[in-house]
């Protein structure tokens, strides 16, 4: 082979990401740890390497991850010299972990595992702080490292300092919306966020795409042969921002269009983008917008990958890629790291759902091939514990009989039977002033924790007081579930109607 066919991957990732986003609870700070993720996979990384977002070399910047192609050893020998001291500067605080694979020719395919390998083993070698600063000076109390300036009296380092810097920045945001707002319409904080609802409660979503590394697998030879892997890569990254713009559209534009104008003349949008790229979405939003929200994208997210995929000649995957998500929704005082892990949690559990196989391997309830359905779940804390999905579940979910009320997780046809339900039961509320029928699901559910046939007998008497709403709902399943011990969405129904009323305290 001539030496001009020699080729270099590159691959980047930022190390600890979450723990960077998430070093403190304060939304600003959050959001502008998010934007500067965001650059460095952009604009900063464009500014090192002398190029810019249309340079077809470039297969994936989003997320926190880079690969490019290096067609020059020596540029690339640079790049690798240079880069990490350019994040390091921009970013304190940031590592990022490097590595570079040889190869000969198009086909880098086979490559691409090779060069996850290696970046692997670089995240495991500890980084050198610095950022360490001397025993004598002031230190940050909220984060412990080097004071670098005041901010109302409050000693903050260096990373943070940067990070109210670049909270600014609204990069994440118009990636989101599609179009650049006012400063005066984003939330800078929590209780910004909340304001415009009836309570304190928030959510955070996480949402990951199904399949792609089945399809990478299966056709990334195919792909780079015909060099069409960084377009693969790029609708991933254009369907999940068409997904996010069409949720945002959808519900928290129509929220602020009904509330903006009506209610609130300071109406601040109630959403935060944390993580828009590849095939991965984390937002921080108001509760009651959040079960919504995550249905749109989840729908919008399949059909924009099916569209986009038909240019890429992937006959077995024309349907697109699939998503799954989990929605943790938390008071606003609540450590916002721990609402992020629970929703990660969550969107794992509802990929177990729709990745069970049968005995032969064979994916059991597949939306097409071997391609999984889409999913969400969600789960509300209320306690001040931080602890593990399986333990929650037990301690909170499940009474002494068996029967659970973690119907999770919802594939998208069930998650609209159940919005269908929640519109049933807000034309009650409306109707019977807060719903004698929803005051008495509560003390059903409350009674199947003390003593399940008295629980048993108060639903049968609502199917003869409340005939009309238990036959809309469907609540002879309800009925079914606590007769059997099996899974009963009432708790569900109950926390997700809640969001809509209440108060500030409440």
């Amino acid at each position: 082979m001539d030496m001009e066919n020699k080729k270099y991957l590159y691959g980047a990732a930022v190390q600890g990401i979450q723990g960077f986003i998430f070093e403190t609870n304060k939304l600003k700070e959050i959001v502008g740890a998010s934007e500067m993720i965001e650059h460095i996979c952009t604009n900063l990384f464009y500014e090192v390497v002398k190029t810019n977002k249309d340079d077809k070399k470039i297969i994936l910047g989003a997320a926190g991850n880079i690969k490019y192609i290096f067609e020059d050893e020596q540029k690339c020998r640079d790049f690798v010299r240079i880069f990490p001291k350019s994040v390091m500067e921009y970013a304190p605080g940031i590592n990022i972990s490097q590595a570079v694979v040889k190869f000969e020719g198009e086909d880098y395919s086979d490559k691409i595992q090779d060069l996850e390998n290696l970046l692997k083993a670089q995240r495991n070698k500890v980084p050198l702080s610095n950022e360490i600063g001397f025993m004598a000076l002031e230190r940050a109390r909220r984060t412990g490292g080097v004071a670098k300036e005041f901010s109302k009296d409050e000693a903050i380092d260096e990373a943070a300092s940067q990070k109210l810097k670049s909270a600014n920045n609204i990069k994440l945001f118009e990636k989101m919306a599609g179009f650049e707002p006012k400063a005066s319409e984003l939330s800078f904080d929590i209780e910004e966020m909340t304001k415009s609802g009836k309570n304190s409660w928030i959510a955070i979503i996480h949402a990951d795409g199904n399949g792609l590394g089945q399809i990478i697998q299966n056709h990334g030879k195919e792909m780079t042969q015909k060099g069409i892997f960084p377009q693969f890569s790029k609708a991933i990254d254009d369907a999940t921002k068409a997904a996010v713009k069409k949720a945002f559209e959808e519900v928290v534009l129509s929220d602020s269009e009904k509330k903006a104008k009506a209610e609130n003349p300071k109406y601040r949008y109630p959403i935060r983008p944390i993580v828009i790229g590849g095939d991965d979405l984390t937002v921080i939003i108001r509760a009651d917008l959040a079960f919504e929200f995550t249905k749109v994208f989840l729908s919008q997210f399949e059909l924009e990958s099916e569209e986009l995929f038909k240019n890429l000649d992937l006959s077995e995957y024309k349907q697109g890629l699939t998503a799954c998500a989990g929605i943790a929704y938390i008071k606003e005082s609540y450590p916002l790291h721990y609402g992020l892990h629970l929703a990660e949690q969550l969107c794992s559990d509802a990929k177990k759902r729709v990745k069970a196989v049968n005995k032969e391997g064979k994916m059991i309830d597949p939306k097409y091939n071997q391609m999984p359905k889409s999913a969400l779940a969600i789960y509300k804390v209320q306690e001040s514990f931080v602890e593990d999905l399986k333990i929650l579940k037990e301690r909170t979910l499940t009474t002494d009989t068996g029967l659970s009320y973690y119907a999770c997780p919802y594939l998208l046809d069930e998650a609209d039977n159940l919005s269908k339900k929640l519109n049933i039961i807000k034309e009650e509320t409306d109707k019977n002033d807060k719903s004698k029928a929803v005051g008495k699901l509560r003390q059903i559910v409350s009674e199947t924790y003390k003593d399940k046939s008295t629980a048993i007998f108060m639903m049968k008497r609502m199917a003869e007081v409340n005939s009309d709403f238990y036959k809309k709902m469907k609540l002879e399943n309800e009925l079914s579930a606590f007769e059997n011990n099996t899974q009963s969405q009432l708790i569900d129904l109950i926390t997700l109607h809640s969001f809509n009323y209440g108060n500030r305290t409440n």
